[in-house]
């Protein structure tokens, strides 16, 4: 079974096109049979086994040693981050001991301005080999392409949540659970997939923002994954983090989760307290998954005055507040700051339009508020 992950139906044509044209794979090492493609989608509904007849969500849950090939579309949200490393990873799992994932990667530099991978990122966490000897996890195949397989070391487990799902749920349980097409999973689902596309891009504001100075963290989300995503980056040094959040249960079973994986301390609070965090002084504030991310911005404003914020979404008194804050907005697409006159590159033609585009359109935006 060969399957191609891509981030919805849209983009099904031009990421198939990337890997069966003769323009990346000129000897056709890695080249696919199109008709031998299963399209998966992050956004399907439908929980259930890879097939032609429709497309189905990409977290089914595999047995282990089952698949004989995965490609990674150019849409595929897979950033160089904990999250991305630790799928990866998961991937290696599910893939025959001859069977391999292929992969984009960017040049150096593009990579680091995206947050997306490159060939050093791949080989600095994947590499499983001593000098020259011994079977890698990573190949190089060609220009803008790589593969992974299972080599002489299996590669070490990152800190990340999207563990704590495929770990503490188990594969067998979600399997059993999401052959029905159960939709109440498919929530679960939406919350693992907007950490992995939300914790990169505040990953790289902190790095730009404090490099590697040890950073108070809090975030205010209805979903309390990411804030522990984030806090538990190899790429940024966060050594007290607040989750404001409701989902007290999920909050605690985390905290359990990292207290033997990670020295970071966590504190959880409700939404209703969060005047506490006066006490914990944040350096930054997130506001990102919830239905009301305007009150929490005006909240915040505040009562931590000097706190940068990042926030996701449109709201009404930004304006107002660029009195007391200056104003930067960063990509809900790709891990960069949008700037203008500056264009982002990326190797699919729709997502550069969308990239480009962003800036100036009237859907939500990730802002960097930082006090003057």
């Amino acid at each position: 079974m060969e399957l191609i992950f891509h981030k919805s139906e849209k983009y099904i044509e031009e990421d198939i096109f990337y890997y069966t044209s003769d323009q990346r794979d000129k000897h056709s090492m890695i080249k696919p049979m199109k008709e031998n493609l299963i399209s998966m989608t992050v956004d399907s509904n439908i929980l259930a086994i890879p097939n032609k007849k429709e497309i189905v969500n990409v977290f089914y849950p595999f047995k282990k040693n089952s698949i004989d090939k995965i490609y990674i579309g150019l849409s595929f949200p897979l950033f160089s981050n904990n999250w991305a490393a630790s799928y990866l990873r998961y991937l290696l799992k599910i893939i025959k001991k001859d069977g391999s994932i292929i992969l984009p990667v960017y040049p150096e530099e593009q990579a680091d301005e995206k947050g997306m991978w490159s060939r050093s990122f791949l080989e600095n966490i994947f590499t499983s080999r001593t000098g020259w000897t011994g079977r890698n996890n990573v190949w190089a195949e060609n220009d803008g392409v790589m593969s992974m397989r299972i080599g002489k070391k299996f590669p070490k487990k990152p800190d990340s949540t999207l563990n704590y799902f495929l770990d503490e749920i188990s594969n067998q349980f979600y399997r059993s659970q999401l052959n029905g097409k159960n939709l109440e999973n498919k929530v679960i689902i939406e919350n693992i997939w907007s950490t992995s596309k939300f914790s990169p891009i505040l990953e790289k504001i902190i790095l730009e923002k404090y490099q590697k100075r040890k950073v108070v963290y809090a975030d205010i989300s209805e979903n309390p994954s990411l804030a522990f995503e984030v806090s538990v980056s190899d790429y940024i040094c966060i050594n007290k983090t607040i989750v404001c959040s409701d989902n007290v249960l999920l909050c605690n079973d985390f905290i359990n989760y990292f207290s033997y994986r990670n020295k970071n301390e966590f504190i959880s609070l409700n939404l209703s307290e969060l005047e506490k965090l006066t006490v914990h002084k944040p350096n930054i504030v997130s506001i990102i998954n919830n239905k009301n991310n305007h009150n929490y911005l005006q909240k915040i404003h505040d009562i931590l005055p000097e706190a940068t914020i990042i926030f996701y979404g449109q709201s009404s008194i930004l304006e107002s507040l660029q009195k007391d804050y200056n104003l930067c907005v960063y990509s809900s697409i790709v891990a960069t700051k949008l700037e203008a006159g500056k264009t982002i590159n990326h190797y699919s033609d729709i997502i550069e339009k969308e990239i480009n585009l962003e800036k100036d359109n009237d859907l939500e935006k990730i802002y960097v508020l930082t006090p003057k």
